[in-house]
């Protein structure tokens, strides 16, 4: 599933062409291309195979929405996700459904590399985990001691860096797939990825599967629309925090106090698959996934008050 707005026809087509190139084509079932509504018309660019198939929004639904949309009209047991400006590598596909295949609640990320923004060419970055802060916002982390013994033994990632994972389609309906209340992009990542580790799955980066992603250099392809940019990140933000971090959740609002007064439409729907999921609490995912954050002042504040004030 590839979603794609104000995208480069060229970097669409050498995403798709990749694809077909680096992919055995029996593994292929087809490839959703998800037009959000893209000023120009790819489909020329685009079809470039039997195989894939072209979905066309009639109104702007973003990058979150267009994913929920390309996968509601798969039919493979596996989802595979990526962005419209990425290069498959030599055997990436085959790691990634053997891990799922191995253990269905594993969420599969390949291993991502970079490609330039100026001259697109292809580099290797060093090998890095998924973390985030009470900002909600991504950030890369070092990888442990433990995770260097092998270069081929699987990574576990407390967050997933964005849009490039492989999933079983039955895990991927269990879990709710994304929040379709969020808007355009940003936030999903840490929001599936809390709910990946903290309601009876996974998150796991597979060495042995390479992709390369073009990294932007401060500037967007995909519109806001009349909210903006600051105001769709915040409220996309602050949803994650009302949801998935307990009592937590005052340290996102002491980092972003504008937040208390942003809509953030309706959270009971998340709210009760959480419950209904019987999904662990933030305390447990920090002890268990993500202890690095014990050395945010936050955490260390929040642990402090509690041992000394013991319900």
């Amino acid at each position: 599933v590839i979603p794609f707005h104000n995208e480069s026809a060229w970097l669409l087509s050498r995403t798709i062409n990749s694809i077909f190139s680096k992919t055995p084509y029996h593994l292929v079932d087809e490839i959703i291309v998800v037009d959000d509504l893209d000023p120009q018309n790819l489909d020329l660019a685009v079809k470039i195979d039997p195989k894939v198939r072209v979905i066309h929004n009639s109104k702007r639904e973003g990058l979150i929405r267009s994913k929920i949309i390309g996968a509601d009209a798969a039919k493979s047991s596996v989802l595979i996700f990526l962005e419209a400006h990425c290069e498959a590598n030599v055997g990436w596909i085959e790691p990634l459904l053997q891990a799922i295949k191995n253990d269905p609640t594993l969420v599969a990320i390949p291993s991502i590399d970079n490609i330039i923004d100026t001259d697109y060419a292809y580099q290797k970055p060093g090998n890095s985990r998924g973390g985030f802060d009470f900002n909600m916002d991504f950030k890369w982390i070092d990888l442990k001691s433990t995770d260097l013994e092998s270069p081929t033994s699987y990574v576990a990632t407390p967050t997933m860096s964005g849009g490039l994972f492989a999933i079983s389609m039955k895990l991927w309906k269990i879990l709710g797939k994304y929040d379709p209340e969020m808007d355009i992009w940003g936030g999903e990542n840490v929001e599936i990825s809390l709910r990946v580790w903290t309601c009876g799955g996974k998150l796991m980066i597979i060495p042995c599967s390479r992709v390369g992603h073009v990294f932007r250099s401060g500037w967007f392809p995909y519109t806001w629309g009349d909210k903006g940019h600051v105001n769709v990140i915040l409220k996309n933000r602050a949803r994650v925090a009302e949801v998935w971090l307990d009592d937590y959740v005052q340290y996102f609002y002491k980092r972003h106090p504008m937040a208390r007064d942003v809509d953030l439409g309706d959270l009971e729907p998340r709210k009760k698959l959480r419950k209904d999921l019987n999904c662990k609490p933030f305390e447990w995912y920090i002890e268990n996934v993500y202890p690095e954050l014990k050395e945010l002042p936050e955490v260390r504040e929040h642990m402090h008050l509690n041992s000394t004030n013991p319900v």
